[in-house]
């Protein structure tokens, strides 16, 4: 019996078969315009920030411009001031050239007034009102059981905000040693103040008398060591510093019984000799200096040689307010503060002490001129410099993201064309050296050129400086308008096109994602088909050795 050939069917294993690899291959092919159409957005924002480096060169070149506004009717000036010289001096106006004599009588300054001594920042003072009175009005003050203390006073005033602050000094003198100080916050006499105190229940803090403070016992060893027998400082005090007294006993004794002789001096460096005789009558004031009286309440006390005592006495006024006085030639004038104005004319004078007269000479600003000229040129450089490279790019490499934009090849030919008409040699301005062949726009500035011709034709120096403004003002000026000028619209127009660029990029991604979903869908059917016909393919070769094994037998 003849023998059956197998059956075989031919149908590929799918798990031979990278179906995943087969959908990347056809998604990488259909997103090829989306790569093309991302790489032009790219380029339009790099083009975007381009722009955005020639604006900012631009926005340079119209500060340089502004330089020479009025160079033909108001060159600049500038102020040299004699060393030495107690004052500063700058041109802020159109002052006259020429040589100022300038005499500084006196400084303005702030009115600074403290109280008596107190012996603690929280003595009590009392309840009831402060008041502040600042060019004839009154500002009332609150002082009640928060903040009655001397600390309290000065956080009530500075809460208040009146234009004078508060604070409580340490002077170091005896007895006494705190005050409350007030300073106004600006200089001259037109912010003085007055303040008054109507308070009870404690030590009033006093601003208008002199006052002398209580007398420290601590150095003293025999028994008058207290108020009540020992010495006491009074009377009026006519000195104008606030100071300590320093008293030492070089002959000990019983007061009004013994001679007792006392050394005094006090911190201004004065000093004297007190005799007290044996005969000395309680209560009977001694002098001591300056209107400063020492006295003995009662009689008996001791006073042992080598004992020693202090106190202090208390003036008011710190330091007066008051205005500065200027005097220029022989005009004499007050200020407010020490930035004065009105002495010469467009001139501001800084004070910064007295004395005089010093010269002060207003002269043409060459170094000025010169810098401003100095950094036009670069600043003009850059625009042309940026322009050409951003629009023409550099042979052998990649063509930039503005490559042949005609609105800033225009705004380039502009500003060179606007050059043509000044007579740029009186201002030591030479383009590319000079030389005919190879120009590229590019200026050159020398300092010691623009010095010669000013000095040789200061008119017409400053005439060409008038005219680079007049001729390029208008182009800068019209190239950085928000609206019209060519950085904006060129930018308006590049975004544009990045918005309409991103719309087709979000459309062709929509359909791509929709070509992945049918694509997988797809796929996976085919896989499920390619599965089954492997499973019949088995089967069948299955049944087919059977058949054949039973062919054989029967033979």
């Amino acid at each position: 019996m003849a023998t059956t050939s197998p059956i075989t069917i031919n149908i590929p294993n799918s798990s031979g078969v990278d179906f995943n690899a087969i959908i990347q291959a056809i998604l990488a092919q259909a997103s090829v315009p989306i790569s093309a159409l991302n790489h032009e957005i790219s380029t339009d924002q790099t083009a975007i920030s381009e722009l955005g480096i020639i604006g900012g060169s631009l926005s340079q070149l119209q500060d340089a411009l502004s330089s020479f506004e009025n160079s033909a009717t108001s060159p600049a000036l500038s102020a040299k001031v004699q060393d030495g010289a107690p004052f500063s001096a700058s041109v802020t106006g159109t002052p006259v050239q020429g040589n100022y004599l300038v005499t500084v009588n006196q400084l303005a300054q702030a009115q600074i007034t403290a109280s008596q001594g107190y012996s603690s920042t929280s003595d009590t003072v009392g309840t009831g009102t402060i008041t502040i009175t600042i060019a004839g009005v009154a500002h009332p003050i609150t002082i009640d059981g928060s903040n009655d203390t001397l600390q309290g006073v000065a956080d009530a005033i500075n809460e208040a905000a009146l234009g004078v602050s508060a604070q409580v000094v340490n002077t170091g003198l005896p007895g006494a040693a705190y005050r409350l100080e007030l300073l106004a916050s600006q200089t001259g006499l037109a912010n003085a103040f007055q303040v008054s105190a109507s308070l009870s229940g404690g030590a009033a803090p006093d601003f208008s008398s002199t006052s002398v403070g209580p007398v420290d016992y601590s150095g003293i060893a025999g028994s008058g060591n207290g108020a009540s027998n020992g010495p006491l400082l009074g009377g009026t005090y006519t000195g104008t510093a606030s100071q300590g007294f320093h008293f030492n006993v070089v002959q000990g004794g019983t007061v009004g019984t013994d001679p007792i002789t006392i050394q005094w001096s006090n911190d201004a460096g004065e000093s004297g000799v007190i005799n007290v005789s044996g005969s000395y009558t309680s209560g009977t004031p001694i002098a001591v200096g300056d209107g400063l009286t020492l006295s003995f309440a009662a009689l008996g006390g001791t006073l042992n040689t080598g004992d020693s005592f202090d106190g202090a006495v208390y003036v008011p006024t710190i330091q007066s307010a008051r205005n500065a006085v200027v005097q220029a030639g022989n005009q004499i004038v007050s200020s407010s503060t020490n930035e004065v104005q009105g002495a010469i004319p467009g001139v501001t004078l800084e004070l910064t002490g007295t004395g005089g007269p010093y010269s002060m000479q207003v002269t043409e600003a060459t170094a000025t001129e010169s810098t401003a000229l100095n950094n036009f040129v670069k600043a003009f450089n850059s625009v042309i410099a940026e322009i050409q490279v951003y629009t023409e790019g550099t042979p052998g490499q990649a063509l930039p993201a503005l490559n042949a934009n005609g609105p800033l090849r225009v705004l380039a030919t502009a500003l060179n064309s606007a050059l043509s008409g000044i007579n740029l040699s009186k201002l030591g301005i030479t383009i590319d050296n000079n030389e005919a062949v190879g120009n590229t726009g590019q200026l050159t500035f020398s300092s010691s050129d623009f010095a010669s011709a000013l000095q040789a034709d200061p008119n017409g120096t400053h005439a060409a400086m008038q005219q680079l403004y007049t001729a390029l003002h208008s182009l800068v000026d019209g190239a950085l308008d928000p609206t019209t000028g060519v950085v904006a619209s060129q930018t308006d127009s590049y975004q544009a096109r990045i918005t309409q660029l991103n719309s087709q990029v979000s459309r062709l991604q929509d359909q791509l994602d929709r070509m992945q979903s049918q694509l997988q869908v797809e796929f996976a059917n085919l896989q499920s088909l390619v599965q089954k016909y492997n499973t019949l393919g088995q089967l069948l070769n299955v049944q087919s050795d059977n058949n054949n094994g039973s062919g054989n037998s029967n033979g």
